[in-house]
C-alpha cells in the first residue's frame, strides 16, 4: 500500500477501493489499496476523518489509523464495514492535519537548533492535544539560553525557507543520519530544511517553513535525566496568545492596576493573605479551646469516662472537629457533638485512655439518626438527618457504663 500523504500531505480527499478489513476487541478496522491517512508513528498522532462508501452511500468516522504487518489499518466508528472492492472516497480532518505538520516541523526546526547551537539530542517528542514536548539530554536548560533558541526558530520560520524531501539508500548517508533507524531499514525518507536541518522521517510536512507559524516555549520539566520542554507552534501559538491575554486582562482587573504594578499589588496581596491566615490559625485555635472549656460544667461523667454530648447549631464540621480535638486533649474524655440545622455534620472522638471504639458506637447511632459516616475507633465524622437528644444520650450510656 502507498501512503499518499507522504507524496502529497495537503491531499485532504482521495477515491480508492476497499483491500480488506479486520475485527478486534470489538472494533473494525478497514484496509485500502491506498490511503491519504497518515498512521500513528514517530511522536505523532494518526490523522482522523470519514471514508463514504458508494455502494452503500454510507459514511464511516475514522477514529485511528495504525500501521500494522497487513497495511495501514482504519479505525472506524461502529461495526458495519464496507465490501472488498468498494469504492470509497477518503476525507482527511484538514485541520487537524495542517495542526500535526506546524507542531512537527516546528519541532524539526526546534531539535535542529539545539543539537547545532548547543550539542543537545532530542531523544523524545511527544505531539499532544494542547502542546508538545521534546526532551533534550541536558541537566538544566537556563531561561537565556531558551529566549534565543526561541528567536532563532522563528527567525527560521520567517525566513520561509523552503522544506525538501528526498529519498536515499542507507549507503549513500553519512553514520549520523542512521543511528535512530532500524538496521533493516534499506530507503531513507530525509526532510531536508537547507543550512538548518537534515532529518529521516516519514511524517508529513509543509512546503515552507513560513508554514509553522509562531513558535512559543512555554516551560520545562526534568525528566529521567533530561529535560523535557513544552511548546507550541502556529495556530496553537496564536491560541496560547489569546488565552494568556485573557488572563492578564483578569489578573490586572482583580489587582486594579497594569503591568508590573499588578504584579506589586497582587505579591502584597498574597502576604497579606498569609498573615491573616496565620492570625485566623490561631485565633481558632483559642476559639475551640474556648468552646471545649464550655463543655466542662455540661459535660456527664459516664463511668471512667467524660462525655460532652453538645449541638451546636452554627458550627461547621471543621469547628466541631476542631472542639472535640480541644475536649479530647485530656485524658479519659470523649465527645459526640452535631452542628448546623440540617443535615446535621457529626463528630464522635475520644481521648487518651477511652477504650470505647468511636466507629462502633456510630454504626449504632447512624440508624437511629438516618445518617452515614465513617472513620476510626479514635474519630467518626459524618451527617445525620435528624437529631434524637434522648434516643443519642441512652445509646452512648449503654456503651460508657
Amino acid at each position: 500500500m502507498q501512503g499518499i500523504y507522504q507524496v502529497d500531505p495537503y491531499l485532504f480527499q482521495y477515491r480508492t477501493k476497499v483491500a480488506g478489513s479486520i475485527e478486534e476487541d470489538g472494533r473494525t478496522g478497514i484496509l485500502f489499496e491506498e490511503t491519504i491517512f497518515y498512521p500513528e508513528g514517530g511522536g505523532q498522532p494518526s490523522d482522523r476523518g470519514t471514508l463514504v462508501c458508494d455502494a452503500r452511500r454510507s459514511s464511516h468516522e475514522v477514529l485511528h489509523v495504525e500501521q500494522r504487518p497487513q497495511g495501514i489499518v482504519h479505525w472506524i466508528a461502529g461495526t458495519v464495514q464496507p465490501i472488498i472492492g468498494a469504492s470509497v472516497l477518503l476525507t482527511v480532518d484538514a485541520e487537524r492535519r495542517r495542526d500535526h505538520m506546524q507542531q512537527h516541523h516546528g519541532q524539526h526546526i526546534l531539535s535542529a537548533v539545539f543539537e547545532r547551537n548547543y550539542g543537545w539530542e532530542t531523544v523524545g517528542f511527544h505531539l499532544g492535544e494542547e502542546s508538545c514536548t521534546i526532551d533534550l539530554t541536558v541537566q538544566d536548560l537556563p531561561i537565556e539560553i531558551l529566549r534565543e533558541v526561541e528567536a532563532e526558530v522563528n527567525r527560521i520560520v520567517m525566513d520561509n525557507l523552503p522544506v525538501k524531501i528526498e529519498h536515499y539508500h542507507r549507503t549513500e548517508l553519512a553514520p549520523e543520519l542512521l543511528q535512530k533507524l532500524p538496521p533493516d531499514q534499506e530507503q531513507v525518507r530525509l526532510v531536508i530544511i537547507p543550512s538548518v536541518d537534515e532529518n529521516a522521517c516519514c511524517g508529513t510536512h509543509p512546503r515552507f517553513t513560513g508554514e509553522v507559524g509562531p513558535v512559543k516555549l512555554l516551560r520545562t520539566e526534568k525528566v529521567r535525566g533530561c529535560v523535557r520542554l513544552h511548546f507550541v507552534c502556529g495556530e496553537r501559538t496564536v491560541h496560547w496568545m489569546w488565552q494568556t491575554a485573557e488572563t492578564l486582562r483578569q489578573l490586572e482587573q482583580a489587582a486594579g492596576a497594569s503591568g508590573s504594578e499588578a504584579i506589586s499589588r497582587l505579591e502584597k496581596r498574597e502576604a497579606e493573605l498569609k498573615r491573616l491566615q496565620k492570625e485566623r490559625k490561631e485565633l481558632l485555635f483559642l476559639k475551640y479551646h474556648f468552646l471545649a472549656g464550655q463543655q466542662a460544667e455540661r459535660a456527664a461523667k459516664m463511668g471512667d469516662t467524660v462525655v460532652a454530648l453538645e449541638h451546636f447549631p452554627e458550627a461547621d464540621m471543621e469547628t466541631l472537629r476542631g472542639t472535640a480535638a480541644a475536649w479530647c486533649a485530656n485524658p479519659g474524655r470523649a465527645a459526640i457533638f452535631t452542628g448546623g440545622s440540617g443535615p446535621f455534620d457529626m463528630v464522635l472522638a475520644r481521648g487518651a485512655g477511652v477504650t470505647v471504639p468511636m466507629n462502633q458506637l456510630a454504626a449504632d447511632l447512624w440508624p437511629l439518626l438516618r445518617g452515614k459516616g465513617g472513620g476510626s475507633a479514635d474519630l467518626v465524622q459524618g451527617k445525620a438527618q435528624e437529631l434524637l437528644p434522648d434516643a443519642i444520650k441512652k445509646t452512648i450510656e449503654q456503651y460508657f457504663k
